[in-house]
């Protein structure tokens, strides 16, 4: 008999166990703030981005410049879903007082 055990298993049951008894609200609201830090990193990121000088030696970039926006959305929506910055979290722990348990 071949057992296979990955701690990492408890982990995510643990967290799928609490996603259940949250209210549709607070999930939401979870959700919502996520997708805020990840819209302010990826406005931080193309404002960093457009303070580097531009280079004319390979021409026109313009495909360069679509790929580093969907690179920069993707980074971003990444680390808001890692709490990266805690940004996310900040606002769920804030705005949750204001949103009911119970749906």
């Amino acid at each position: 008999m071949r057992v296979n055990w990955d701690p990492s298993n408890i982990a995510a049951d643990q967290a799928e166990t609490l996603e259940r008894r949250t209210s549709t609200s607070k999930r939401a609201l979870k959700e919502a703030s996520e997708q805020f830090e990840a819209l302010f990193l990826n406005q931080l990121l193309t404002e960093m981005r457009r303070t580097v000088p531009e280079n004319e030696l390979f021409g026109d970039q313009k495909a360069e410049k679509l790929f580093q926006s969907m690179l920069d959305q993707e980074i971003s929506s990444n680390s808001a879903r890692g709490q990266s910055m805690g940004l996310a979290k900040l606002i769920y722990d804030q705005m949750s007082r204001y949103v009911s348990d119970d749906d």
